[in-house]
C-alpha cells in the first residue's frame, strides 16, 4: 500500500513540475523572446520543460501500468499536460484516484 501511495505522490510531483515549467516557458520565456528579443530564457527553459514532460510521461506510464486506470483517465492526464495550468486539473484526478485506492483498505 505504501509503495502505491508513493507512486501517486511521485506522479503528483511530476505533474506539478511539468505544469510549472510549461507556464514559465509559455508565460515568461516566449513573451520575452518575442517582445524584448531575449531568447536566452527560451533556450534554457525549452529543454528543462522537455525533460519535465518526459519525466511526467514516464511516471504516468509507470503508474498507469501498476494501477487500474481507464482510457479516459489516461487521456485526461495526457490532455492536461498539453494545456498551460492543466497540471492542476490532473492533480485533482490523481488525488481522487489515490483516495479511491486508500479508501477500501481503511
Amino acid at each position: 500500500m505504501e509503495s502505491r501511495l508513493k507512486q501517486f505522490r511521485r506522479l503528483r510531483h511530476a505533474a506539478l513540475w511539468e505544469g510549472a515549467t510549461l507556464v514559465l516557458l509559455l508565460g515568461i520565456a516566449v513573451p520575452l523572446k518575442h517582445i524584448a528579443g531575449q531568447s536566452a530564457l527560451v533556450t534554457f527553459m525549452g529543454p528543462v520543460h522537455g525533460m519535465a514532460f518526459l519525466y511526467y510521461l514516464w511516471t504516468m506510464t509507470s503508474n498507469v501500468t501498476a494501477e487500474d486506470w481507464t482510457r479516459t483517465e489516461v487521456a485526461q492526464l495526457i490532455g492536461c499536460a498539453m494545456l498551460p495550468c492543466g497540471a492542476w486539473f490532473s492533480i485533482g484526478l490523481i488525488e481522487r484516484k489515490a483516495a479511491a485506492i486508500v479508501a477500501p483498505a481503511a
